[in-house]
C-alpha cells in the first residue's frame, strides 16, 4: 500500500482487466456507480494522447446505507475508486483507494466512531479480496484471458 491506496499489475489486456474487476467487484458486492474513461477525455479536452486509464467508482449499497445512518456527511467519502491502466508491456495496472481512509487511518476517530470504523474495514476486506480475485483470474493460463473477459461481461453461461 502507499499513498493513493493499494496496486496490483496483472498479467491480463486492459479490456480483460476491466471486464474482470468490474465482476470482482460485483462478486464482493461492490457496485459500479461512475466509470470515467480518462484516455477520452485527455484526447478531447486537452488534444493529448494518452495510455489506456479508466477510473471506476465503486460502493457497497448495504454499508453505504449503514454509514449514511450513522453519519450523513460521510457519504463524500464513501466511494472506492480504482484506476484500471494499461502499462507498456501489456500488463495492466490496477491501482485502488482505500474507502473512508481520510477518517479510518486516525486512532481518534476510530475509537470515537466504532461503527463507522466496522464499515471502513468491512468495506475494506472487500476491495482487498476484489484484488485478490483479480491476480488470480489473471494467474489462468493465458487461454483464460479471453473466458475472464466473457464472464466478467456477463455472456457466459453457466
Amino acid at each position: 500500500m502507499n499513498d493513493y491506496g493499494r496496486r496490483i499489475v496483472i498479467d491480463l489486456g486492459f479490456a480483460s482487466a476491466v471486464g474482470a474487476a468490474t465482476h470482482a467487484m460485483r462478486d464482493e458486492g461492490l457496485e459500479v456507480v461512475a466509470r470515467v474513461d480518462v484516455r477520452e477525455h485527455v484526447r478531447r479536452d486537452l488534444r493529448h494522447d494518452f495510455r489506456q486509464y479508466v477510473l471506476l467508482d465503486a460502493w457497497p449499497a448495504d454499508a453505504a446505507f449503514e454509514a449514511l445512518q450513522t453519519n450523513l456527511d460521510i457519504g463524500t467519502i464513501l466511494r472506492t475508486t480504482f484506476a484500471v491502466y494499461e502499462l507498456a508491456d501489456g500488463e495492466t495496472a490496477i491501482a485502488a483507494s482505500e474507502p473512508l481512509l481520510s477518517v479510518s487511518s486516525d486512532p481518534g476517530w476510530r475509537q470515537d466512531a466504532v461503527v463507522l470504523t466496522r464499515i471502513a474495514d468491512r468495506i475494506c476486506e472487500r476491495v482487498a479480496r476484489v484484488l485478490t480475485r483479480l491476480q488470480h483470474a489473471a494467474s489462468q493460463p493465458a487461454s483464460m484471458e479471453s473466458t475472464v473477459a466473457i464472464v466478467a461481461l456477463g455472456h457466459a453461461s453457466a
